[in-house]
């Protein structure tokens, strides 16, 4: 058997259900977005912890979760803590990442709004930038155990004035990660790039991780490289979301650091197989442990798998902070991962009536949002 550290997640959503399975995917990132608002409620809690779960199962230690959603603060900060009892309950180490958006989500700035989308793709009253900054302190004294993080979840997709405030939280201390160039289309999408607007507001460095980063060009990543910057590479969700590949091979040439993310895409495969989409079976352990860690910002010096079938990432044994997860194959909680696995199995479905309803609402407008995506 082999033994090896333990890979890290370095971008993650912690779904534990494939997109596939709510009906999310589509002609490009952009439809795929907007279909994610059709997907299923399911107990926040207990998804995470399945999600939590799942990666343990296949070898990852270490995870960086990206958390947003659209509301007010004390929402926010509801929603989040119940992501946190999940991770908690699993044992995994966690990076998590308090993200936010608070403009141009669905359209351009030049052509918003000019057509009306289903209700419940409404993004909710928006959160102003001190109260982000009053939010983010809460988190972390209600929660002292978990690493935090701060960015936006994309930097095109949040004002002026939230970004000043991300930057100046980011001063004290705090590691930055966010979505960056995952669509050719996200470039344009105001008038400033992603990466120019990352760089005025002092987010990029060493304790930033950009996800994705397929569409980034030479004079840029010579500013990755220049800033230190970490890049994530998620190879299997760019592929199912029509989104590109990014150049791994360069990034290698110009030894940018960067790890490999899942993205919660839920294909089955193991992560090796995911991580070899782009890199060679040596760049890709390489990615997925040195370079995960660094990403993420995470200690795994106690974390340990010993791996019954290393290529198809069958793991025997799993060790978290030198805690024992998974012995003879299996968790030591198994009886707690199924109970939460049937309460969310069985939400998804019994929302199976209402998610079709709103995939067909989305398909009313879809032709026309795409065709201005394209203008």
């Amino acid at each position: 058997m082999k033994t090896s550290g333990g890979f890290v997640d370095a971008h993650s959503h912690l779904r534990s259900t494939p997109l596939a399975d709510f009906g999310v995917g589509g002609s490009c990132l952009e439809e795929a977005i907007l279909r994610m608002n059709a997907m299923s409620a399911v107990d926040v809690e207990h998804d995470a912890f399945l999600a939590c779960s799942d990666l343990i199962s296949a070898g990852v230690t270490g995870v960086q979760f990206i958390f947003h959603t659209f509301g007010p603060s004390q929402q926010y900060l509801e929603t989040l803590e119940k992501s946190l009892n999940g991770i908690r309950r699993s044992g995994i180490r966690a990076r998590v990442i308090l993200a936010i958006a608070d403009q141009y989500e669905f359209f351009p700035a030049n052509v918003r709004n000019l057509i009306n989308l289903p209700n419940f793709v409404q993004t909710g009253p928006r959160m102003k930038p001190v109260d982000f900054l009053e939010l983010i302190e809460n988190a972390q004294k209600r929660n002292p155990d978990f690493d935090f993080g701060v960015g936006p979840v994309a930097p095109q997709w949040c004002s002026d004035a939230m970004m000043e405030a991300i930057g100046s939280i980011a001063k004290k201390g705090l590691r930055v990660h966010t979505h960056c160039l995952e669509s050719e289309k996200q470039r344009h999408w105001i008038s400033e790039s992603p990466i120019d607007r990352l760089q005025r507001f002092g987010l990029l460095g060493q304790n930033t991780s950009l996800a994705h980063a397929i569409w980034l060009n030479d004079k840029e990543l010579d500013l990755i490289k220049a800033t230190g910057t970490h890049l994530v590479t998620c190879p299997r969700s760019n592929l199912f979301l029509n989104s590109g590949k990014a150049n791994c091979t360069k990034w290698l040439d110009s030894e940018i650091s960067f790890g490999v993310g899942l993205d919660s895409i839920g294909y089955k495969e193991s992560v090796l197989e995911t991580a070899k989409l782009s890199l060679s079976e040596q760049d890709a352990t390489h990615a997925l442990i040195i370079g995960g860690v660094n990403a993420a910002g995470l200690s795994s010096d106690l974390d340990q798998v010993l791996w019954r079938d290393w290529e198809n990432g069958i793991v025997e044994e799993v060790f978290i902070n030198g805690k024992q997860i998974i012995s003879n194959g299996k968790h030591i909680n198994s009886q707690e991962i199924a109970e939460s696995r049937e309460l969310v199995l069985s939400q998804v479905k019994s929302d199976l009536k209402a998610r079709e309803q709103r995939h067909k609402a989305l398909d009313e407008v879809m032709d026309q949002y795409l065709a201005l995506l394209k203008s």
